[in-house]
């Protein structure tokens, strides 16, 4: 099936006054308050961003190696996979608790792994022998399986409690905080690496505890999104939701209004569908196409060669003569901050002009940095590692082959639970969690490995997989600026379906609102 453009007829909610004043969301109690909320859900991918540079920066450590009993390369390649085996494990029991039990006993499942895991993590150090690579196998699976989890949940609940005029910058904001994390792991682990013993490495490590202790304190007077209070028939409190934060505590804001009403009539539609089980999800059209673009834009940044960016700029550093561990670290961090400026453009771009043309205008300089990467590492090494200048050009074409990726990140973490309605949201997501982590245990195995027997040649295949995924983005990606969360249904199901009938009404109630107010003040 071809996708429907979201045409403006559609998009009448952005001329209501609470979507066109110009008042900064910092003097409205109302979104102060939201935007707190969305802090906590932010501090999710914070914590995972974090982590995620914690155990490479903990191999350069003597200390860590000590007390780990000096972990050969292959045990090293098993602490990488087990958070990826956990999240695929995980995933689906999330995907059903999201719709069984909410959206905030998940984001919770998320931080009281966090803080279990730091803490058997810490212990690992302490126990002889092989038990303490044991215990931080341990550690690595249960952080991950609360990833998998929070992962989900964290980009659901974006999705579901932000304003409609913020809800685009606000999903595309979370990723870029993996950066932050990053960011901040990088230069901690710089920093405790001038330290001698074991704290040189529990320190980073602990750090992502008290994060974790707010954040299960800070959830637990978080109330549930307004949808799901919705689909388990708690209509008054979602309407209050949207009043306290969405309409700043006026009951009459006619967005408010708007959007409790199109919340409502879009569920009670799904419910009529009965879209209760797999096998009556697949039945329809619509939803095969929502699952594979949700499968294809989880495969894409998995499979576009800036997974091994990190693996091989460390590699391309030594060639030069870089070779401190420390100038290694500084360097790395320095490439974190730079994809994080990388990301924030790319979210503002995105405001502008749309999910389409970020893809679309990225994967050619995308295609080029990955031909140039290959072009300089081919001269550096045919000259038998003597011309350093292209070895240096290497390092600058993994930066930019890395800024380009940043830059379009946020796409691919705020698009898939958005395009997925609200009967199939878990689910898919599930199905994005089992795509994401699965690629992620591919690359934890299959790119060392192919790197070190090919070497600059391994990126010819990723030429390739661009071309190819240039080319699905362009038949196949959706578009979705401008529109609220229950319109991008209309691009899937056409403007004859029941979200397009119900948008329909309520346009024209907007509109003979505005007729009457019009004739009131003549």
């Amino acid at each position: 099936m071809s996708p429907t453009a979201l045409g403006d007829g559609h998009l009448v909610w952005q001329t209501l006054e609470n979507a066109v004043d110009h008042i900064p969301w910092y003097r409205n109690k109302g979104l102060m308050k939201l935007n707190g909320m969305i802090a906590v859900v932010y501090a999710c991918e914070m914590l995972i961003g974090y982590d995620g540079t914690i155990l490479s920066n903990l191999q350069a450590l003597p200390a860590w190696k000590a007390d780990l009993n000096y972990p050969s390369s292959s045990r090293i390649g098993l602490l990488n996979a087990c958070s990826y085996i956990a999240g695929i494990i995980s995933g689906p029991v999330a995907s059903w608790a999201l719709d069984k039990y909410g959206r905030r006993p998940c984001l919770q499942w998320f931080s009281l792994t966090m803080l279990l895991g730091t803490i058997l993590g810490c212990v690992a150090g302490t126990v002889q022998g092989n038990g303490g690579f044991g215990l931080f196998c341990a550690s690595k699976f249960i952080i991950g399986s609360g990833m998998a989890a929070g992962l989900m949940t964290a980009q659901i609940m974006l999705q579901e409690i932000a304003h409609p005029r913020y809800r685009t910058t606000t999903a595309a904001l979370f990723d870029q905080n993996w950066a932050l994390g990053h960011i901040l792991g990088a230069f901690i682990c710089l920093g405790t690496s001038f330290m001698s013993g074991s704290w040189s490495w529990r320190l980073p490590y602990i750090f992502q505890a008290p994060p974790a202790v707010i954040m299960v304190v800070a959830v637990y007077f978080m109330p549930e999104t307004p949808r799901w209070l919705m689909s388990k028939g708690r209509v008054e409190e979602a309407r209050q939701f949207l009043v306290k934060y969405h309409g700043n505590g006026n009951e009459d804001d006619e967005l408010v209004k708007f959007t409790f009403q199109e919340i409502k009539d879009t569920l009670a539609a799904e419910e009529a569908t009965e879209q209760d089980s797999w096998k009556k999800i697949l039945a329809v059209p619509s939803n095969r196409y929502r699952l594979a673009l949700v499968g294809l834009m989880t495969w894409i940044p998995q499979m576009d060669g800036a997974a091994i960016i990190s693996f091989y700029y460390t590699s391309v550093l030594t060639l030069v003569g870089i070779t401190g561990a420390t100038v290694q670290t500084g360097i790395g961090a320095g490439l974190s901050m730079f994809g994080w400026c990388c990301q924030v453009t790319g979210v503002w771009a995105m405001s502008k002009t749309g999910r389409r043309n970020i893809v679309l205008g990225t994967w050619p300089v995308l295609l080029l940095c990955n031909i140039g990467l290959i072009v300089c590492t081919a001269v550096y090494a045919n000259s038998g590692s003597t011309n350093t200048k292209a070895g240096i050009a290497s390092v600058v074409m993994v930066w930019l082959y890395s800024g380009a990726d940043s830059f379009a990140g946020p796409l691919f973490y705020s698009y898939p639970a958005e395009i997925l309605n609200f009967s199939l949201r878990s689910k898919g997501m599930g199905v994005w969690t089992l795509v994401n982590q699965g690629w992620g245990l591919y690359g934890a195995y299959a790119n060392p490995v192919a790197l070190s027997a090919l070497g600059y040649k391994y990126y010819c295949v990723y030429t390739a997989l661009i071309i190819i995924q240039f080319f699905l983005m362009y038949f196949f990606v959706v578009e979705t600026y401008g529109a609220t969360l229950e319109e991008i249904a209309i691009a899937f199901e056409g403007k004859d379906s029941a979200v397009a009938r119900i948008d329909a009404r309520l346009e024209a109630a907007v509109v003979a609102g505005s007729d009457a107010d019009s004739k009131e003040k003549i």
